[in-house]
């Protein structure tokens, strides 16, 4: 990744060939690498392909797929991200531990589990799924860091919206595979609007709220 004393988000937008026509990939490592800085300083995909001259957000999950170096980097990054918003997290952690007055014991959890667990989220779990797995948190452990947390809610919030983009370029998928004429146009109606649902039944409801 490029050296830059400028935020990612101010660097020189590469050209990309957006020309309509059949073509292997439009990928180029001078764009992937501006995406990967851009990730590396906290923007989501959504926010990062939002300008025109961004490739489309679906494009980069399907050049995550075609080109796995790139996949392999956004992985890496998103891991190194996580880990610094849960060491956030911890040292959050710490200062309210110096203050607690609550009554009997305070719920706990390792930071490896919690990680797990939003590794789950951004793999297409749902959060009550994510917390059936085994060593997973208890609901109460989960939300109270959620909401005492900033560290580990602003790793929650970026589970949660890798999932929803997650779930809208298996939608782009399907579309592609209607287009190769390997599902009909009903049977590919029947698999959009199925995902459709499970982006809207999983996206939480609250936890943007301000103060929560």
């Amino acid at each position: 990744m490029p050296t830059d004393p400028l935020p990612a988000r101010e660097w020189p937008i590469p050209p990309m060939d957006k020309a309509s026509g059949h073509k292997d990939t439009a990928f180029t490592w001078a764009m992937g690498n501006l995406i990967l800085a851009r990730i590396a300083e906290g923007e989501t995909v959504k926010a990062i392909t939002a300008d025109a001259r961004m490739p489309a957000y679906c494009t980069v999950f399907q050049w995550m797929r075609v080109v796995p170096e790139f996949g392999a980097a956004v992985t890496a990054v998103r891991a190194m991200l996580a880990q610094s918003r849960l060491s956030e997290r911890d040292a959050w952690r710490q200062v309210r531990a110096q203050r607690w007055r609550g009554g009997g014991q305070r719920p706990q959890c390792s930071a490896a589990a919690l990680d797990l667990l939003l590794a789950r989220v951004r793999d297409g779990a749902s959060v009550t799924e994510a917390l059936a797995a085994p060593g997973s948190p208890s609901a109460k452990v989960l939300y109270t860091r959620v909401r005492n947390c900033p560290g580990f809610r602003a790793a929650f919030v970026d589970a949660c919206d890798w999932r929803n983009d997650w779930l809208g370029f298996q939608a782009e998928l399907v579309v592609d595979e209607a287009m190769e004429w390997r599902l009909s146009i009903p049977q590919a109606n029947a698999k959009i609007a199925a995902l459709k649902a499970r982006r809207g039944r999983l996206t939480p409801k609250i936890y943007r709220a301000p103060g929560r």
